[in-house]
């Protein structure tokens, strides 16, 4: 009883702080260089994991590139994260925050980068303003000669919409359906 109270708590605090993460700085413009410079290496680490992403990417209407920390115990997940979509027609940026709950089988502590690409103009506005994405995935990972580093690609619900997760540290095994939120970080789209 005692050790299950005691996992109980350690995995309470994990949950807590996985669920802080945002962008570092002071104030919101450090804030956005942060973002920019994760999305910036998020990009070049997909287009030398998967060249012909660049090209699907330069072509689409716009895309979004975001962080994830995500945990998964046995039944239930969350995760939550930060990022910014771009417009491809006139490269205007707009800053937003995730949040994700899970349900399924597995266990997993999971950091990743996710580039979602719009190749609809609708998908791509109604997910700016809407911000609802709901997905069904299932996958293994695991770092490869322990660099932790690899590229999947989530099988897409919308043709519209074509999903990237690049793994930066972790191990998951999961099947499960999950539903994250995306909205606008007012505090960083403030200029």
């Amino acid at each position: 009883m005692r050790n299950g109270l005691v996992q109980i708590a350690v995995l309470s605090c994990l949950f807590l702080l996985i669920g802080c993460a945002k962008p570092q700085g002071n104030t919101p413009q450090q804030k956005r260089e942060f973002v920019n410079e994760m999305a910036d290496a998020t990009l070049a680490q997909l287009y030398e994991t998967n060249p012909e992403a660049q090209s699907v990417i330069d072509n689409a209407v716009g895309y979004g590139v975001f962080s994830d920390v995500n945990t998964q115990l046995l039944y239930f997940g969350t995760g939550n994260g930060y990022g910014v979509v771009t417009d491809n027609s006139d490269g205007y940026k707009t800053y937003m925050r995730m949040g994700e709950a899970s349900a399924g089988l597995g266990v997993a502590l999971k950091d990743f980068r996710e580039v979602i690409v719009f190749n609809d103009q609708g998908a791509f506005t109604s997910f700016v303003t809407e911000g609802w994405n709901f997905g069904a995935q299932g996958g293994a990972e695991a770092a490869y000669q322990g660099s932790g580093a690899g590229s999947t690609g989530e099988v897409p619900l919308d043709s519209a919409i074509l999903v990237y997760q690049i793994t930066e540290s972790g191990v998951a095994l999961r099947a499960n359906m999950s539903a994250s939120k995306y909205w606008i970080d007012n505090d960083l789209n403030t200029f």
